[in-house]
């Protein structure tokens, strides 16, 4: 049984994010979901960083879509600001790296969030074959995710495989547009969420919602119909006896 709880890049309170031993950790704390963001370096390697930048995983301000994988690899990316040396043998884990992690858990759902730097930088085309053709070997456990309503159309269009928008926001138009695209999945910043009284939408989406490191939030979340929550802290709340008897029944 996969409880419900994402692994918000990796386990990042305690390793650097996105980091390949950060994933490693959070499986071995029994992590059912992960999520990870996408970037395509200068010369199409794709790697696991949120930012558009390399400086706050490796103190060094590089725009990722623009600067090679060798010259990525060759940083320390221990994350200096929050651990100082501590991982500083940590290089920026390549999507293939993770893909190899996930052939080790096959029973193990992955969401992958495309990022728009790299979008904007390489074109919806090349990033998406790009990824399509590095996952091949664990598509059944893939979920493409992202802000960028665009690409995820595209990607429906040309491949059948599942798919979550991560909303910018509350709104009317978001409403619609979600309704429009009727992806697998809807993210939600806990920001974003309306007070508890206000319905979510409905629609052929599961809803998941971000950060919530909070065990004593979650019960409230799951009770007005959230599907997935995501956490900087999937050991903690792995282990946190209340939502384990919770999420066992």
């Amino acid at each position: 049984m996969n409880f419900p709880l994402i692994a918000h890049r990796g386990e990042p309170e305690g390793w650097p994010e996105n980091s390949l031993a950060g994933y490693q950790a959070a499986l071995e704390a029994g992590a059912g979901f992960i999520e990870t963001d996408i970037q395509i370096t200068a010369d199409g390697i794709a790697v696991l960083n949120h930012d558009s930048s390399a400086l706050k995983v490796t103190g060094v301000d590089l725009q990722i879509t623009a600067t090679n994988y060798a010259a990525l690899q060759s940083l320390p990316a221990g994350y200096p600001q929050r651990f100082a040396e501590r991982y500083r043998d940590l290089r920026i884990t390549r999507l293939d790296q993770l893909v190899t992690l996930l052939q080790q858990w096959p029973q193990v759902q992955a969401f992958i969030e495309i990022k728009q730097a790299s979008i904007t930088a390489h074109g919806n085309s090349t990033v998406v074959d790009t990824l399509m053709s590095l996952l091949e070997p664990v598509l059944p456990q893939i979920v493409f995710i992202s802000f960028n309503h665009e690409i995820l159309g595209y990607i429906r269009s040309r491949h059948e495989v599942p798919t979550g928008w991560v909303l910018h926001e509350w709104s009317a138009a978001s409403q619609a547009m979600a309704t429009s695209l009727a992806p697998d999945y809807l993210f939600c910043s806990k920001r974003h969420l309306p007070e508890h009284s206000a319905p979510l939408w409905p629609g052929p989406w599961r809803w998941a919602v971000y950060v919530v490191n909070n065990p004593d939030e979650v019960p409230a979340l799951l009770d007005r119909g959230i599907d997935l929550v995501e956490t900087d802290v999937i050991g903690k709340l792995m282990a946190d006896q209340a939502l384990r008897e919770l999420f066992i029944g």
